[in-house]
């Protein structure tokens, strides 16, 4: 299921913005450069269309980092937060960190990529115990 739009900020609020056209493909990225850009296990991403990508506000908040010659990272300035990646291989379309949308759970990933550097305990995570909030001690 995939939304035909979305909305997606960040943390602090100042960058807003909204993808209209919904997206090509949503997955979950483990190769190392993810790993690191994001600081986590892997990063989950939304491919949409440049032109679908629009901003609402912020979009002079928005810094960027030349990863490698391959991609560039967008962010805000302000408070960090991942917004979309730019990778030479897929020119005109922006690589959206899902955690940046106002509602993830509008689009669902259906493949993992570069599995070659996925941490292997997370094949185990269905089997871990959950809490809906915080654990109490």
């Amino acid at each position: 299921m995939v939304a035909e739009k979305l909305n997606g900020s960040c943390l602090c609020g100042s960058v807003k913005y909204f993808i209209n056209g919904g997206v090509k493909a949503v997955a979950n990225c483990h190769c190392k450069t993810c790993k690191k850009m994001t600081g986590s296990v892997f990063a989950t991403i939304a491919v949409t269309a440049e032109e679908n990508f629009h901003f609402i506000q912020g979009e002079k908040n928005l810094e960027s980092h030349q990863v490698s010659e391959k991609g560039k990272k967008y962010y805000c300035r302000d408070c960090g937060t991942p917004i979309f990646n730019v990778v030479k291989k897929y020119p005109g379309n922006y690589m959206v960190l899902v955690g940046s949308l106002d509602e993830p759970s509008l689009v669902e990933p259906v493949i993992n990529i570069f599995c070659e550097s996925m941490l292997p305990w997370l094949k185990k995570m269905e089997a871990m115990k959950d809490f809906e909030t915080e654990p109490n001690r």
